[in-house]
């Protein structure tokens, strides 16, 4: 009886990481750019965490804000890389975990014009219409929201055009006077977008983007990807990788000390969350 009892607790311990091996783990990423370069982008290091980690992962690029906020406030995503306050909220919701997140880089909202718009400052777009990514996107809508509303005391029509790139593309159109943006997002585009936008206002920095876990995600997993992307940027091919996803130099988050201090914000009224 002994050898039987012993033998099932080794089932026992040995089937949670035998579970891990064969589970392959969602993740997501905010929709900041296209489902096209967000793929072009992610599966290599997500391919370079495999390697590191035995686990497996599947990217699901997220179309639309709507499909990655809705995904996430409901838990059906292992990982996710989201913007400060949807890591807030997803951690409300779900009790995500932030694991890594940049160190230096703080994450700068900003509205652009086009180069040769006669705009000059912030009070001349009141009743312009600005285009932005979604409402819940941080820095360049949510945040922005807010001072544009509070603090500037200025009315105007938003435009909510999916992402980054497309917000740029309404201003370089002249559909729009005006769009938010943040610097690495717009240092990403290509010169000829970059070069023929101008920037009049800038938000307060704040803390940038980190990728969370799901609580259900098991910790020796959670982990071992923490590991894997900090070990990443001790060779040059590893920086390669993290610098393509704005995670240049990647050190260990903290939702208490990171993103709680978010809620003194006081931006929950801005908040529109999905159905």
């Amino acid at each position: 009886m002994k050898w039987i009892q012993a033998l099932l607790a080794l089932l026992i311990l040995c089937f949670p990481a035998k579970a891990a091996e064969d589970r392959v783990f969602i993740w997501t990423v905010v929709p900041q750019f296209s489902p096209t370069i967000v793929h072009r982008d992610w599966i290599p290091l997500l391919d370079a965490l495999q390697q590191r980690t035995g686990y497996r992962f599947k990217l699901v690029p997220s179309d639309s804000f709507e499909f990655f906020e809705g995904g996430l406030l409901l838990g059906k995503f292992d990982f996710a890389y989201a913007n400060p306050y949807q890591t807030l909220l997803a951690h409300r919701a779900q009790g995500y975990i932030p694991l890594v997140r940049d160190e230096q880089r703080r994450l700068t909202g900003i509205l652009v014009v086009r180069k040769d718009s006669p705009l000059q400052r912030v009070d001349e777009l009141a009743g312009q219409k600005i285009a932005l990514a979604a409402l819940n996107a941080f820095a360049v809508s949510l945040y922005m929201r807010a001072l544009l509303t509070e603090k500037e005391g200025i009315s105007f029509e938003p435009l909510y055009v999916g992402t980054h790139s497309n917000a740029y593309r309404q201003v370089l159109l002249g559909r729009t006077a005006a769009c938010g943006g943040i610097y690495r997002t717009l240092n990403k585009e290509s010169a000829a977008v970059r070069d023929n936008l101008r920037v009049i206002y800038e938000i307060p920095s704040t803390i940038t983007h980190a990728v969370s876990a799901h609580p259900s995600v098991a910790v020796e997993v959670r982990k071992a990807v923490q590991r894997a992307l900090l070990e990443l940027s001790a060779s040059e091919q590893g920086r390669r990788l993290l610098r393509a996803v704005f995670l240049p130099q990647p050190v260990a988050a903290d939702y208490d000390r990171d993103y709680a201090p978010l809620q003194s914000l006081n931006l929950d009224s801005y908040v529109v969350l999905p159905d």
